[in-house]
């Protein structure tokens, strides 16, 4: 079960215990933007839910396993394991959205994914997979070329190798 916290307006914390996973999640949102930033820490499973105590500068999250309690400091952007018996923290990520279940970002023409990490804005695709086939363009006029082309097709440009 996800739980959520409102820090302040725009400003929203979700948790979500994945086997031994705690995963804390950050949304900020203003006026047409979004940014997410998530962090993994391995603590166990939850025995009750967890509990979120507000200070000035964000939030500490408190989590308590068979293991123990966790602390985990909430401030801004940042997300820190504050102090803890038997909890250690794995796997972060920072970015516009996680990786695990998050669905894509839109706005207008243009779309973010994190899995592969794709952004699509109108006819450009940006494409991380290391998977995807590597295309070649003409850096003069930005036509399509292929990888044995030592000029461009379209202007005649010298093709870099």
């Amino acid at each position: 079960m996800i739980y959520h916290w409102e820090l302040s307006t725009g400003h929203q914390i979700s948790v979500d215990n994945e086997g031994a996973q705690t995963v804390v999640t950050i949304l900020h949102t203003s006026a047409g933007q979004q940014q997410r930033t998530s962090n993994s820490f391995t603590t166990g499973i939850w025995l009750i839910p967890p509990e979120m105590s507000m200070t000035p500068t964000g939030g500490i999250l408190k989590v308590t396993t068979p293991s123990g309690e966790s602390l985990i400091q909430i401030q801004g952007n940042s997300i820190q394991m504050q102090s803890s018996q038997g909890a250690s923290q794995s796997t972060s990520t920072s970015s516009s959205s996680t990786a695990t279940g998050i669905k894509p970002m839109q706005m207008g023409n243009m779309q973010m994914n994190m899995q592969p990490m794709s952004m699509k804005m109108g006819c450009m695709e940006l494409n991380m997979d290391a998977t995807a086939s590597q295309k070649r363009f003409c850096t003069e006029c930005g036509t399509p070329v292929k990888p044995t082309d030592k000029f461009c097709a379209s202007c005649g440009h010298k093709l870099e190798l």
